[in-house]
């Protein structure tokens, strides 16, 4: 459906040509205007002719040159969604609590935004069309779900009702120039062991950028779900093991952790492809922290109080290090408290899942320390997942909050 005008940025070629909030956007070149992609894609040219309905319904043109020098400056609508059609058997959002933010239970399934933000899609919403504009526009890289290229085994871990070949729709992405990284969720006993392999074989043949292997999430709200397994010590092993003999393959973080392995090194990453799945974070971090330690220790220096690194259980050890590297230049500058996730249950223990209740109410901050904790368990607006804001938690906490970024390049005291 055309495209509504939410704001002209002053200034721009737009409001010069005067569009107005809430003009309806039907063509740009006699292109059809569906969604902020499409603007973006037929508004790239030189010379554009944008036909569009005014607050008055009036259908208008008009045509005009960009210099390139100013911004178009069309700011549309948010953009709504497209939304998951499985019902995957492992699926994290059907294990969250019923009384948080309703944001927190949409779930996405949309290109459009595996194209910008990196999210994972399945494909198994797209209409032929949507391929068709993938590959026209040049939509890549996407990022794809995959689990299994088994079209049986995927049907029944993802228990959608249409007919679809995971492998099949992957392979025309990749031979009509779509580059794709792709991810593995483990569920034990499903989709590891010789059907992994042959997934990883599949997988490889067509040359995607990455393959992400990760572990299930299991929180302590599937009794009304179907009984699934965590990954264990010995899979995790097994899992590094396999994931070694296959290229651009990498196994997350947790899953060293599982299996007791140290963290590959930095060149082991390449580009860090899948560093917002958990794979990768940790190496990150810590070569991030040997860049800045010196910057670091320098500032807090100057603080009067000293640091508790508030973290999850996956990197306690890691932030153990960070603090004992503090306290050899600043002795008992710092320490760490790993929260238990109560919350979503105690098999959860990544940082970026930690709510502030938990926090709170683990916590044994003296009167001279202030808490040190990662960006990643607020969202884009300051909230904690149970929907309290970082100034309300700094309040909570002495009154100061030190937040560094998940990956040790920044860090802020408010």
């Amino acid at each position: 459906m055309p495209l509504t005008i939410d704001s002209i940025l002053p200034g721009s070629i737009a409001a010069q040509e005067g569009l107005q909030a809430n003009d309806v956007i039907i063509s740009i070149n006699e292109n059809s205007i569906n969604d902020f992609l499409d603007l973006q894609f037929f508004g790239a040219e030189e010379s554009l002719l944008i036909k569009f309905k005014n607050s008055e319904k009036l259908t208008k043109r008009i045509f005009l040159y960009q210099d390139f020098e100013k911004s178009l400056g069309i700011i549309p609508i948010p953009h709504k969604c497209r939304t998951c059609i499985n019902d995957c058997v492992f699926c994290f959002v059907d294990q969250m609590p019923s009384d948080l933010r309703k944001s927190l239970y949409l779930q996405d399934d949309d290109f459009r935004l595996s194209l910008v933000y990196g999210n994972f899609i399945t494909l198994t919403n797209l209409a032929q069309k949507d391929y068709e504009r993938i590959i026209f526009q040049k939509l890549s890289p996407l990022y794809i779900s995959v689990h299994t290229t088994n079209p049986v085994l995927h049907k029944k871990l993802m228990k959608y009702k249409i007919d679809f070949n995971i492998l099949d729709q992957l392979t025309f992405l990749r031979k009509n120039g779509i580059e794709l990284h792709t991810q593995i969720v483990i569920i034990p006993g499903w989709n590891d062991g010789n059907e992994m392999i042959n997934t990883l074989q599949d997988l490889t043949s067509i040359d995607v950028l990455s393959i992400g292997i990760v572990p299930v999430g299991i929180t302590k709200y599937r009794n009304s779900l179907q009984e699934i397994q965590t990954v264990n010590s010995n899979l995790a092993k097994e899992l590094i093991k396999v994931s070694c003999d296959f290229p651009k393959t990498y196994c997350s973080d947790e899953i060293y952790v599982l299996a007791n392995q140290q963290i590959p090194p930095d060149d082991f990453y390449d580009s860090y492809p899948q560093l917002e799945n958990g794979i990768g974070m940790i190496r990150l971090l810590l070569e991030n922290w040997k860049r800045n330690k010196n910057k670091f220790i320098n500032e807090v220096a100057e603080i009067n109080e000293n640091f508790v690194f508030i973290t999850g259980k996956l990197a306690y050890d890691y932030f153990i290090q960070i603090a004992e590297e503090i306290n050899s230049t600043l002795p008992n500058k710092a320490r760490v408290k790993a929260i238990s996730n109560y919350f979503l249950g105690e098999s959860i223990t990544v940082t970026g899942l930690l709510n502030a209740k938990d926090i709170l109410e683990q916590i044994d901050l003296r009167k001279d320390e202030i808490a040190v904790i990662s960006s990643n368990i607020f969202n884009t607006d300051g909230f904690t997942l149970d929907d309290i804001h970082k100034n309300e938690l700094k309040t909570k906490l002495n009154g100061k909050l030190f937040i560094i970024d998940e990956e040790f390049a920044d860090w802020e005291l408010i």
